[in-house]
C-alpha cells in the first residue's frame, strides 16, 4: 500500500533532507517587520471608540441577536465571534478572562471560581446563540 506521506526529495527546493522552518512552511526565516500601527489597527479602532460605544453596541449592526453573559463586566473577556457551518455566529469569551473576573469581582479564588465557571457559566445552554469560550494555547501550557 503506497504511503501518503511526502520526504523530503518529494518537497520542492529540498536537496539535503533537513528543512528549515522558513522551507517547510515556504515562507522568509524572519518576516518583514510591519509598523505597530498596522498590527493594532482593529484593536485601536475600537479602543477609540470605546468611550461612546460598548463592545456590544460595536458588535450588534454586524452579528444581530448575539448573545452575551448577562453581566457587563464579563465584556472584558470577549476575544471576539465565531462562525460554525450551518450555525450562527456566536459571541466568543477567554475562558481564563472570565475565571480572572469571578476572582476579582466575587472574591473567589481561583479553584471556586472555576469551580463556578463550570457549574454556572459553560453549563448553562441558552440556544444556538450560546457563548463560546476559549481556552488560549499560553494558558494550557501554565
Amino acid at each position: 500500500m503506497p504511503s501518503n506521506r511526502l520526504n523530503s526529495s518529494q518537497i520542492a527546493g529540498s536537496s539535503s533532507g533537513e528543512l528549515g522552518s522558513s522551507e517547510r512552511l515556504n515562507t522568509p526565516e524572519t518576516p518583514a517587520a510591519l509598523p505597530e500601527e498596522r498590527l493594532n489597527t482593529k484593536v485601536n479602532n475600537f479602543t477609540q471608540q470605546e468611550e461612546n460605544l460598548n463592545i456590544r453596541e460595536y458588535l450588534e449592526p454586524m452579528f444581530e441577536g448575539l448573545l452575551y453573559l448577562s453581566e457587563p463586566e464579563f465584556d472584558a473577556a470577549i476575544v471576539g465571534v465565531a462562525d460554525r457551518i450551518g450555525m450562527e455566529t456566536v459571541v466568543v469569551y477567554d475562558t481564563s478572562k472570565v475565571i480572572d473576573i469571578l476572582c476579582e469581582r466575587d472574591g473567589m479564588d481561583r479553584e471556586q471560581a472555576t469551580e463556578f465557571y463550570e457549574f454556572n457559566i459553560i453549563g448553562a445552554y441558552v440556544g444556538e446563540r450560546t457563548p463560546m469560550f476559549i481556552t488560549l494555547i499560553d494558558d494550557l501550557m501554565l
